[in-house]
C-alpha cells in the first residue's frame, strides 16, 4: 500500500510538504518554508545548526531520512541513509515557500526539479539569494519525462506560473496515481500550458491542488460561470509600453526577480520606446541564464564591475547617468535597495510595484515600504498580477482531471475548492496519513471528507 503523509502547508499559504511512501521508496514534495510568526531576521542563524533551529521553530518539519545524521539525532529522528528505503525530494518551482528549505537537507539527498528550475536555482546560489546554502545533489528533469526511484515513478508536467521552470507532477505507485498541481495560473503568457497539464493528468486517482485564491472571503466555486480577471500578463505588457512611451521622467519597476519571462518581454517594448532597461545585478543574471540575447544594462550606482560570469561584460549604468537623462531609462529596483530611491526621487516620474517584495499587506514590511515611498514623494502605481489561478480555474482544473479523490491545500480555506467531478474531497490535518490502495483512498476519521455526487 501507499501512504500519503501531510506534514505542512495545508491550511496556510506556504510550506507545503507531502510524503508519498511505498514498500521501497519515500518521495517528498515540496520543501519550502512554513512562515510561522516566531522569528525575524534580527536573530542570527547558527551556522551548521540551521536545520535544527528551523525544525524547532516549526518552519521545517522533523522528518526521518532527510537531514544530516548529527542534526537528525539531535532532533531524535533518523538521518539520511539510515532508512531501509530510498528517499528523494521533488520540487515544483523556485518560490521560497516551495523550495526555501533545500539548504537544510543532507547534501547527498537526491532533489529533482525541472531543468529550467535547476538553472534558476543555481543562479540564485551564484547571486547569494539562497537560504543556508546551495544543495549539491540537484537532478534536472525534462518536462513530460518520467524517472523512477524504487517503485515510485514521477513525471514532471509543466504549468504556467509567475516563475520560470514551474511544474506539477504525476506520481505513480503500485497502488495508484497521484497528481500534484504545484502553483499555476491561467492569466499568464501560456494558459495553454496549464490547460495541457489537466489533460495529461486526467483521471488521476488522487489530485492534490493548490487553492491560494480561495483563501479570503466566501467563494461559491460551483456557481462560477467564468473568470472575472481583466488584467493579465499581456495587458501588463501593454501598460508597460504605454508608460515607457508617455512618462516624462525615470520609470522604476519593482518586479519579482524570479519572474524572468516578464522581464524578457519587457525588453522589447521598452526598447521600442527609445528607453534602456536597467536591471539590478541579480535580475540581469537571471535574465541572462535564459535569454542571453536580450540587450539590457546593469545598475551600479557608483560604477564598478559585476562579479557574476554571465553578466561581467554587460554595460554599466550609474546613478549619474540616470540623473543626467532620466527619461532615457526604465530602472528595475528590488525592495532591498529601496534607500537608493532617495537619491533618485527627483527624477522619478512613476514607480510601478508589480509583484516584487513586499508582496502584500500581510507582510510587516509592506506598510513601512509604502511609508518610505510617501516620505520620498514618489508616485506609485500598484500593478501586480499574482501568480495563482482564479477560483473558476481552480474548479475547472479539477473538473477536467476528474480525480477519484481531491485534496485541496496551500490555502487558508481549502474546503472551498469543490467540484462535481471529484468523487471525494478529503481535508487532512497536519500530520495525518491517508492510505492509497487499489486506486482508492482509505480514511478512518469520517470528519475529514466531503463526498461530492
Amino acid at each position: 500500500m501507499t501512504k500519503l503523509t501531510f506534514y505542512s502547508g495545508l491550511k496556510e499559504i506556504g510550506g507545503t510538504v507531502v510524503g508519498v511512501e511505498t514498500d521501497k521508496a519515500i518521495c517528498l514534495f515540496d520543501f519550502g518554508f512554513s512562515y510561522a510568526d516566531r522569528i525575524d531576521n534580527k536573530v542570527s542563524l547558527r551556522k551548521g545548526n540551521e536545520a535544527y533551529d528551523y525544525v524547532k521553530l516549526g518552519i521545517l518539519n522533523a522528518i526521518d531520512g532527510i537531514y544530516e545524521p548529527d542534526i537528525a539525532h539531535k532532533l531524535e529522528i533518523k538521518g539520511y541513509g539510515e532508512l531501509d528505503k530510498e528517499v528523494f525530494v521533488i520540487i515544483s518551482h523556485m518560490h521560497i515557500d516551495h523550495m526555501g528549505g533545500l539548504g537544510a537537507l543532507d547534501q547527498k539527498l537526491p532533489v529533482y526539479m525541472s531543468r529550467e528550475s535547476a538553472t534558476l536555482y543555481h543562479e540564485l546560489g551564484v547571486m547569494g539569494e539562497l537560504e543556508i546554502r546551495e544543495h549539491e545533489n540537484i537532478i534536472p528533469v525534462d518536462y513530460d519525462v518520467s524517472f523512477s526511484v524504487g517503485d515510485i515513478t514521477v513525471t514532471c508536467v509543466q504549468v504556467d506560473h509567475d516563475v520560470i521552470g514551474a511544474c506539477g507532477f504525476m506520481i505513480n505507485t503500485p497502488d495508484g496515481s497521484i497528481c500534484y498541481t504545484g502553483d499555476y495560473r491561467y492569466h499568464g503568457y501560456h494558459p495553454d500550458i496549464s490547460a495541457a497539464f489537466a489533460q495529461k493528468c486526467k483521471g488521476a486517482d488522487v489530485m492534490i491542488s493548490e487553492g491560494v485564491t480561495i483563501s479570503h472571503g466566501d467563494v461559491d466555486v460551483l456557481s462560477l460561470m467564468g473568470p472575472v480577471r481583466e488584467n493579465t500578463e499581456l495587458t501588463l505588457l501593454d501598460k508597460m509600453k504605454d508608460f515607457a512611451s508617455n512618462e516624462e521622467g525615470l520609470i522604476v519597476i519593482n518586479n519579482y526577480n524570479r519572474n524572468v519571462e516578464r522581464i524578457h518581454n519587457f525588453v522589447k517594448v521598452i526598447g521600442e520606446s527609445g528607453r534602456k532597461l536597467v536591471l539590478s545585478p541579480q535580475q540581469a543574471d537571471y535574465l541572462a541564464a535564459f535569454y542571453g540575447e536580450d540587450k539590457v544594462y546593469v545598475y551600479l550606482p557608483e560604477g564598478g564591475s559585476v562579479d557574476a560570469p554571465r553578466i561581467s561584460n554587460y554595460p554599466i549604468v550609474t546613478r549619474k547617468d540616470i540623473l543626467d537623462n532620466p527619461s532615457a531609462y526604465v530602472l528595475q529596483q528590488d525592495y532591498k535597495d529601496s534607500f537608493e530611491l532617495f537619491e533618485l526621487s527627483d527624477a522619478i516620474s512613476i514607480y510601478l510595484h508589480m509583484d516584487g517584495a513586499p508582496l502584500g499587506d500581510y507582510d510587516p514590511s509592506y506598510e513601512k515600504f509604502y511609508k518610505l515611498l510617501e516620505v520620498a514623494g514618489i508616485n506609485v502605481v500598484r500593478c501586480g498580477l499574482g501568480g495563482h489561478a482564479e477560483p473558476f480555474y481552480l474548479r475547472k482544473q479539477v473538473d477536467e482531471i476528474a480525480p477519484k479523490t481531491l485534496i485541496p491545500l496551500h490555502s487558508f480555506r481549502p474546503e472551498q475548492l469543490l467540484s462535481k467531478n471529484a468523487g471525494r474531497i478529503i481535508l487532512p490535518n497536519q500530520g495525518d496519513t491517508i492510505i492509497l490502495k487499489d486506486s482508492q483512498c482509505l480514511v478512518q476519521n469520517k470528519s475529514w471528507c466531503w463526498v461530492c455526487d
